[in-house]
């Protein structure tokens, strides 16, 4: 029986992987975030089959929401043991990496960029992005928001409802809006 569940976990792997692809050639990489925002099973299958780089087992949770993927997922590396909640947000404009051992609860928002569009504030507030990483074994509590560059160090701890607003050392514990350290 064993053989039997692995060969059929084989073959939904690969019917996930190249329906993705299908849809991804036919319809564009808007109808693979579609797909995600609804999607609660083989979410990595999804993302690996459009280009994003999955080390290793882990948890991740359905829906997802990738923003700004553009072709494809390719700025999304995850690492091994990774556990992403219901609900997540992930601004793919530049590179996000999210390193092994890491908690990211539900319904928290990881950014790259910031952009007012063509609006008056575009002469103060020019367009901006950069690579977010979150350190391994890092834990952010739920609703967590982290803006562009302000990096998770290991195994720091973010608390539920935060706002990052500037990178966090490895091994602090922050909290609040704006995250700030909590006492020891």
């Amino acid at each position: 029986m064993p053989g039997l569940r692995q060969g059929l976990g084989r073959l939904r792997t690969w019917a996930v992987r190249w329906s993705t692809r299908a849809r991804y050639r036919a319809l564009g990489i808007e109808a693979v975030n579609r797909d995600l925002a609804s999607r609660t099973t083989n979410v990595a299958e999804v993302l690996r089959a459009a280009g994003a780089r999955i080390d290793g087992p882990g948890v991740i949770h359905g829906p997802l929401i990738l923003h700004n993927a553009t072709p494809d997922y390719h700025h999304l590396r995850i690492g091994e043991n990774v556990h992403l909640g219901r609900g997540v947000t992930l601004d793919l404009t530049d590179r996000i990496e999210i390193h092994p051992e890491t908690t990211v609860s539900m319904g928290c928002t990881v950014l790259t960029h910031l952009d007012v569009g063509q609006r008056p504030l575009s002469a103060r507030m020019p367009a901006t992005r950069q690579p977010t990483v979150i350190g391994r074994g890092a834990y952010l509590g739920a609703n967590v928001t982290v803006l562009a560059g302000c990096d998770i160090g290991q195994v720091a701890i973010v608390g539920a409802g935060a706002v990052v607003t500037r990178p966090v050392p490895s091994g602090a514990r922050v909290a609040g809006v704006p995250a700030r350290p909590l006492p020891r």
